[in-house]
């Protein structure tokens, strides 16, 4: 049942492309007049834009009529933060969450840098304290353009949870082919396949498991949306989807999904939600599933 849904989440983002809808864009002109249509094409080569107007209709505009966009920061990163506490008859509950990404880009190289923490304990009155939830992750990707629309890439990531029974600790090492299949003002998909190396160990029952404390090859295929229909809300898609060949074929998946809101148009502060579902066949417990809310800044 896992593994349907899993694979159900990863193929509706590979479809995602025959769902695309044209792209509705505001472009402003040097004398300062603006034109709202759908755009129909970017010619990087000779900077012509062409745009389909509701009155004008087709309207091909040149780089000199237009006013140079504003300087694309090579740097774009952000942190967010959420706590959550409770306290009724002596019974209590706290729970925190941390969130950070860092990206840097240019026409030669992209390199990611993410990581997050969420921990929760609660105590009963006259109880030892437990712990509910204690679990991070860090991913590092390099990107290398190639050709258009087809990039090498490179990443590592590691997950780490610390109420398993095996697999506290899993890594993950992976290098294949990305295709940027959407990238736009509002709009990016890339698509991401290659083989990978997978270990994953510890717990109290690794010693007891066949296949944890093991590396085992296999391939990953990965997506990643992202969506911005308007300048207060941004949308967040990623899933990643791993099978190893351990002593039988063992499928993971992680559907990562992010909600952001902006108070304001150029607001550097946001509020997230974000859900998160972890399925690791070869680990136990095999499914963990995170949701959490957070208030954060991009710099």
């Amino acid at each position: 049942m896992h593994r349907s849904i899993a694979t159900a989440g990863l193929l509706f983002l590979c479809l995602a492309p025959d769902l695309s809808w044209a792209e509705k864009v505001t472009l402003t002109l040097r004398n300062g007049d603006s034109l709202h249509g759908e755009l129909i094409e970017r010619n990087p080569d000779n900077g012509t834009t062409v745009l389909n107007h509701p009155q004008l209709g087709r309207l091909e505009l040149t780089a000199d009529q237009l006013k140079p966009a504003a300087t694309k920061r090579l740097w774009a990163s952000s942190v967010s933060a959420g706590v959550i506490g409770n306290e009724k008859d002596g019974d209590n509950s706290l729970s925190i969450s941390f969130s950070g990404k860092t990206r840097y880009e240019d026409e030669q190289q992209k390199l990611s840098l993410s990581g997050s923490f969420n921990a929760s304990k609660s105590k009963d009155s006259g109880e030892p304290i437990s712990i509910d939830t204690e679990k991070g992750s860090a991913e590092l990707r390099y990107d290398k353009p190639i050709a258009a629309n087809l990039d090498l890439f490179a990443l590592s990531n590691y997950q780490y949870n610390g109420t398993n029974d095996s697999g506290v600790n899993t890594v993950l090492g992976n290098i294949g082919v990305a295709f940027p299949l959407l990238k736009s003002e509002k709009t990016a998909l890339t698509i991401s396949i290659g083989p990978s190396l997978q270990w994953s160990g510890g717990g109290i029952s690794c010693g007891s498991d066949a296949v944890c404390g093991n590396s085992y090859g296999g391939a990953t295929l990965s997506a990643d949306l992202s969506w911005k229909p308007w300048p207060s809300l941004q949308f967040g898609l990623q899933n990643q989807f791993t099978t190893v060949w351990a002593t039988e074929v063992q499928p993971s998946n992680t559907l990562t999904a992010e909600v952001r809101y902006y108070p304001a148009e150029n607001s550097k502060l946001f509020t997230t939600l974000r859900v998160q579902s972890i399925y690791q066949s070869i680990n136990t417990p095999e499914l963990n599933n995170t949701i959490t809310a957070q208030v954060g800044a991009d710099f």
